[in-house]
């Protein structure tokens, strides 16, 4: 194989990496149970995001600011939990966790109400509740996904819950790269295929 194959070989590599860099979610499933995922993109921003029942003061740092929240707005928390529900919550090889609602961590399907909420929140209502989006509702499993949007006492104890948990999001060690960004690289390499050519005919001729 010659060096100019080489070196366009290495730029389609790095155009095709760059370009399907985020689409990739890993789930984390341990023993049947979703317990979370990697890689979860959020209006273009990659995330890792476990399932976790506890109180909203042990999750969220105190859970006495809007800031203590991985999204501090209302429309990245739905952005999240719609992201939750189209690439975390699917049927798959892995687990049925779009069907089965007790596949995932801090739901139960024993829990009696038939379905489970995982929830993200975003900031504080005026009667001292948190204000959340449910990324994940299972309720009429057969009508599908839905969002809904309420408030939940400060206070609550979700690990006494068998039907709601909390989505707890952090950034992803990845970083997605615009296509764009892809672009230039497969220029660059054939920029530097040019050079090389040039420099070996010049070369030649002396």
């Amino acid at each position: 194989m010659t060096i100019k194959t080489l070196a366009l070989a290495a730029a389609l590599s790095a155009l095709t990496a760059a370009s399907g860099f985020a689409a990739t979610v890993q789930l984390n499933v341990v023993g049947g149970q979703l317990l979370g995922a990697r890689n979860v993109d959020v209006n273009g921003t990659l995330y890792d995001v476990e399932f976790v029942d506890d109180t909203c003061a042990a999750i969220f740092g105190g859970c006495d600011d809007v800031s203590d929240f991985d999204f501090p707005t209302l429309g990245l928390a739905e952005a999240a939990a719609i992201s939750l529900g189209e690439t975390v919550f699917v049927d798959g090889p892995l687990g049925n966790f779009d069907s089965d609602h007790g596949l995932t961590a801090g739901i139960s399907s024993a829990g009696g109400l038939g379905f489970g909420i995982i929830m993200v929140p975003y900031g504080f209502s005026s009667n001292a509740g948190i204000r959340r989006v449910a990324g994940r509702s299972f309720l009429n499993e057969d009508d599908g996904d839905s969002l809904t949007f309420s408030s939940i006492p400060i206070g609550s104890d979700l690990s006494s819950d068998d039907n709601i948990a909390f989505a707890r999001f952090t950034l992803s060690q990845l970083t997605p790269i615009p296509l764009p960004a892809g672009g230039f690289l497969l220029i660059a390499g054939l920029a530097g295929l040019g050079g090389l050519r040039a420099w070996r005919s010049k070369d030649t001729a002396h």
